[in-house]
């Protein structure tokens, strides 16, 4: 694959602001970083796909996981260039059929833009072969601030992480949307040639159908948050035999679907 990227595309993460601080001591001048995010216009093969608002780096890597985890592509190898030029992030997918570019779009409870999902298309169960233990799983949770820079600098952010079954962490990426930082996350992976099937995927906030609907597209076995799921989220997930957990906050978790791929012994 060939990635094209400008310098001045990657612009800065961060802006100060000067602001009144208010506190139980009193208030006064305080100097603050506030996170940033920007508005990208994606396009495959020369079509409009979205218009999305992100956190301005790493947005070949988002492209590309935007692209799998959505369905527009059945894998990375299927997406042949990207390129980044200012706010528009070109891709190159020869074999994919106008029609699957077409398809309509939505606005999710996450606030992104993304594909429609057809029900059909969401049934082919992930296998079980992936087994993660609890212990390996509460270590990730714990450590997932760890990954998380800009959110220690901001309160900004949404951070997403992927380990391998032994708990080492192979992926990671922060954004302003946490379907964002999924994207990226999940597009890094694939670029580094790691297969998202061998791994579990780790992030902070909701778990509605769109964010399980891309960790399925991405074949990732087992997702886990500190926050709530929705009943949606957990039906599709139930549905393609997903292993979904929330409220992860050692020494507690509710799994909410396929628990046999999480070792509690």
């Amino acid at each position: 694959m060939k990635i094209f990227e400008n310098e001045c595309d990657s612009g800065p993460m961060i802006s100060e602001y000067d602001v009144i601080s208010v506190d139980a001591d009193g208030h006064g001048p305080r100097r603050v970083q506030v996170c940033r995010e920007e508005r990208v216009h994606l396009e495959v093969n020369g079509s409009h796909i979205a218009s999305l608002t992100v956190s301005p780096r790493e947005l070949a890597e988002f492209a590309c996981g935007y692209c799998v985890t959505e369905g527009i592509v059945p894998g990375i190898f299927a997406i042949s260039e990207v390129e980044v030029e200012g706010d528009r992030i070109h891709v190159a997918a020869p074999a994919i059929e106008r029609e699957i570019l077409a398809r309509p779009k939505e606005i999710r409870t996450s606030g992104g833009v993304g594909v429609i999902q057809d029900e059909h298309t969401m049934r082919v169960p992930l296998p079980i072969a992936a087994r993660v233990s609890r212990s390996v799983i509460y270590c990730a949770m714990e450590c997932l601030n760890d990954h998380a820079v800009l959110w220690r600098e901001t309160g900004g952010t949404h951070c997403t992480v992927l380990y391998d079954t032994t708990g080492t962490a192979v992926s990671h990426a922060e954004d302003v949307g946490r379907h964002n930082s999924v994207d990226k996350a999940i597009g890094k992976a694939l670029l580094s040639g790691i297969d998202p099937g061998k791994t579990f995927l780790c992030c902070s906030g909701r778990m509605p159908e769109g964010m399980v609907s891309k960790v399925y597209h991405a074949k990732i076995p087992i997702v886990v948050t500190n926050n709530a799921p929705s009943a949606a989220g957990i039906d599709l997930a139930r549905r393609v035999k997903l292993t979904l957990a929330g409220f992860v906050r050692p020494p507690r978790m509710n799994i909410y679907s396929v628990p046999e791929r999480i070792l509690l012994g």
